[in-house]
């Protein structure tokens, strides 16, 4: 019997985002396209602020860099977006939860985001309060939530709370951006663990080289010392000082299978820049 067009789609997604068949094949969208992209507003909002978080690494805490996000490049975690819910597999989520869920004592995490529960031992269910947007932590190689509802280890933020004035504080700070752009950021959020399985680009999740090519970096694992993610509407730009490659990063948000539908890159003299629509996303890294 010919497989269908859905478990096609799941195994060369796979190929792409490190999935197990499984989660591959939740995420697979309704026309049976490879669905990275293809969510919900209130995901696709979500998603731009974890990109914010994840990218803005440093000391100005004025700016998403005080979500103090940018440690989960320190962990190995397979990014597994679906339409209605971001899907994070990780072997410790326990971790992960810990620099994306704001303390009661308001320190870190993505402004907003709230346990809706906790299953067995490795599965977090949160839900951002500003977007409405479910986003799940777990251990389970397909990323469906397994286990029964269990107490959390620590002491996070649940359904029943608002947000605190930090929390508002914070979200007011970050600045409007389009849909466009939106799309752009959480396009680089849902390709942390991305690779390209003929070997010619690999994003490593943001710390090391996954295809191990010589002659970039000193170190094979690196976090670097400061990342930037700013910008504004359509015009935004991300300086790094560490791993991904430049061209790689492009090359994930353009590729014909699992880029964006509509990317293009655009080559400058001292940048990349990737473009949807009227939104650019420049890239600039210093050691391209």
């Amino acid at each position: 019997m010919p497989e269908s067009q859905r478990n096609m789609a799941a195994r060369t997604r796979s190929l792409y985002t490190g999935e197990k068949f499984a989660a591959a094949k939740a995420g697979i969208a309704r026309d049976h396209s490879i669905g990275v992209d293809v969510c919900v507003p209130g995901q696709r909002e979500l998603r731009a602020l974890l990109a914010l978080g994840l990218l803005n690494r440093g000391y100005d805490y004025s700016t998403p860099a005080g979500w103090h996000m940018a440690a989960l490049s320190a962990y190995t975690i397979t990014a597994s977006p679906r339409f209605d819910r971001m899907v994070l597999i990780t072997d410790v989520p326990h971790n992960v939860v810990d620099y994306l869920l704001p303390e009661p004592n308001g320190v870190g995490g993505l402004p907003g985001l709230r346990v809706e529960e906790h299953r067995g031992y490795g599965t977090y269910i949160m839900r951002h309060l500003p977007t409405n947007a479910q986003f799940v932590v777990t251990d389970n190689p397909s990323g469906k939530p397994a286990g029964a509802r269990s107490e959390s280890y620590v002491d996070f933020f649940t359904m029943d709370a608002p947000l605190t004035p930090a929390e508002r504080e914070q979200l007011a700070s970050v600045p409007p951006m389009t849909e466009h752009a939106q799309c752009l950021l959480a396009g680089v959020f849902c390709r942390i663990s991305a690779r390209d399985p003929h070997r010619r680009w690999a994003i490593g999740n943001w710390f090391y080289d996954p295809l191990r090519r010589p002659g970039w970096l000193d170190s094979d694992r690196s976090l670097g010392e400061d990342r930037k993610l700013q910008g504004a509407g359509d015009s935004w730009e991300l300086r790094w000082d560490s791993y991904p490659y430049p061209d790689d990063l492009a090359a994930s948000m353009t590729d014909p299978i699992i880029g964006i539908p509509g990317t293009r890159t655009v080559s400058a003299p001292d940048h990349l820049a990737i473009t949807l629509g009227n939104a650019t996303l420049r890239l600039r890294s210093r050691r391209a």
